[in-house]
């Protein structure tokens, strides 16, 4: 198989953990490109990459692979201004990392005779900081041979576990990840500020069951690792926590962020309701009032 020479076009959090990987495994990467000159300086100065841009137009006629690493509403923009180039775009090929985006967005390249595919990467990056990305599962959309045989060497090489996904299940497969990831964060942000004081340490206190909350999720499956009050049954629970949650607002200042975490629990306690048909079979009479009164203060809820 002929090396490639690579683009990498943006230079945000992902790139800085992609391009190590990818120098690690042998791949050939000769340029960065970002819209901020000093970014991609930084970028490539960081990791010895021979040619720095801020514009699609200079990278190195030689290049014969783009990885559009830009956040996903940049994809297609990037993509139609690169397919605008003046250079022969026949036995290239260009992937995009986003997980919500299909190829579609890369259409005005596909139409030039460049290859074109998807990796998403299911994995978070907070920051510029290296993010180990080996055995992180990873998103395979592909139609074109090149491009899928190109993507299956990538993630082999990376050490990556792969699988293929149909370009109309791109959205809901990123909103899965947002779930089982992103609001993971929120919830523990949530919890960390309720119990906010200077003789407790939030992150001390719930270490252990989170820690064990996700190794009985992915141990068995996330309906028998449930537990606590919507679970039981106790609706005596649920009424205090939402009347500690209206007392606290009544008393503060700023209520907008209260008021949104009283909304959050009332929400999520539903959903919990639903997980609790899935590991018993069946709402038992506790459940369903507990149901009907989330119903009633969701309804006056003044958010």
């Amino acid at each position: 198989m002929i090396k490639r020479k690579i683009a990498i076009i943006g230079a945000g959090k992902l790139a800085f953990s992609l391009i190590p990987a990818m120098l690690k495994a042998g791949y050939n990467i000769q340029c960065v490109v970002s819209r901020k000159l000093n970014s991609a300086k930084s970028l490539s100065n960081k990791f010895s990459i021979p040619n720095h841009s801020n514009s699609i137009k200079k990278i190195p006629i030689e290049i014969d692979a783009f990885f559009l690493a830009v956040p996903d509403g940049e994809i297609k923009k990037v993509a139609d201004n690169l397919s605008k180039v003046k250079r022969d775009f026949k036995n290239c090929i260009c992937i995009h990392f986003s997980g919500v985006e299909n190829i579609d967005s890369l259409r005005a390249l596909a139409k030039k005779g460049c290859s074109t595919g998807s990796l998403h990467i299911m994995q978070t990056f907070p920051s510029k900081n290296l993010i180990e990305i080996k055995n992180s599962s990873a998103a395979i959309e592909a139609i074109d041979k090149t491009a899928i045989y190109f993507l299956n060497q990538l993630v082999k090489k990376l050490g990556l576990k792969s699988f293929r996904i149909n370009s109309d299940a791109k959205e809901l497969y990123h909103l899965a990840g947002v779930f089982s990831s992103n609001f993971l964060v929120g919830n523990l942000f949530n919890a960390f500020t309720l119990l906010r004081s200077k003789d407790k340490n939030p992150a001390d206190i719930f270490r252990t069951t989170s820690y064990t909350t996700l190794k009985n999720i992915f141990g068995s499956t996330p309906a028998k690792s449930l537990s606590g009050p919507v679970d039981r049954g106790d609706l005596y629970a649920i009424k205090k926590h939402i009347e500690a949650l209206d007392s606290k607002i009544r008393l503060a200042r700023k209520k907008d962020q209260l008021k949104l975490l009283r909304m959050n629990y009332i929400i999520q306690s539903l959903g919990l309701l639903e997980v609790v048909k899935v590991k018993y079979r069946k709402l038992n009479p506790n459940h369903l009032k507990i149901k009907k009164y989330l119903n009633e203060k969701l309804d006056k809820s003044d958010i």
